[in-house]
C-alpha cells in the first residue's frame, strides 16, 4: 500500500505541520531562512524562481522577506496541491 496515496487534501498531518510552523516562525522571515523551517522542502533558489507565482514578499535591505501568515497560507496550498 502506498502511504502517500492515503493522504487526503485536508490531512490532519498537514494542519499539524502548519500549526507547528506558525508557532515556531517569526512574524517576518527572510527568504534565506525559510529552508530551515520547512525541513528543506523548499530551497532559496526555488522560492526566488517562483517570483510572483510564489508567496507574497517584500524587500528589506534588498532581502526578500515574507510575512508569516501569508507565507503559511501559500505553503499550505502548495502542500495540498502537491499531495
Amino acid at each position: 500500500m502506498d502511504a502517500h496515496k492515503d493522504h487526503k487534501k485536508d490531512d490532519p498531518l498537514i494542519e499539524a505541520a502548519i500549526a507547528s510552523l506558525e508557532a515556531s516562525m517569526p512574524a517576518v522571515i527572510a527568504r534565506r531562512e525559510i529552508p530551515k523551517y520547512v525541513g528543506g522542502t523548499l530551497s532559496v533558489g526555488t522560492l526566488a524562481n517562483l517570483g510572483k507565482n510564489g508567496p507574497p514578499y517584500f524587500l528589506v535591505n534588498k532581502h526578500a522577506t515574507y510575512e508569516k501568515k501569508s507565507f503559511l497560507e501559500w505553503y499550505r496550498s502548495l502542500i495540498k496541491n502537491s499531495s
